[in-house]
């Protein structure tokens, strides 16, 4: 299919300008996405909508921080069950 000025139409949608999509995603909003991700299950609209607004380091230092806070409450966990 070939649109007007001979171009493929684009597959990417480009959000408008001023609208909720090009928001940057708050901290709780970014721990959220890095827990759905821990459990394994995500719906795509939510990924869809998490991958326009989600700033990539921010995903990463989240999942790294978490990680540790969950590698710390195991421990603390179990030593607290041994003692």
């Amino acid at each position: 299919m070939r649109v007007a000025n001979g171009q493929p139409p684009s597959l990417v949608v480009e959000p408008q300008a001023g609208s909720a999509a090009t928001r940057e995603a708050g901290l709780f909003e970014t721990a959220r996405a890095v827990l759905w991700s821990f459990f394994g299950v995500r719906g795509r609209r939510a990924h869809e909508r998490d991958a326009m607004r989600l700033n990539p380091v921010y995903v990463i230092l989240m999942g790294i921080a978490l990680a540790a806070g969950f590698v710390v409450g195991l421990v603390t966990l179990v030593r607290f069950i041994v003692s």
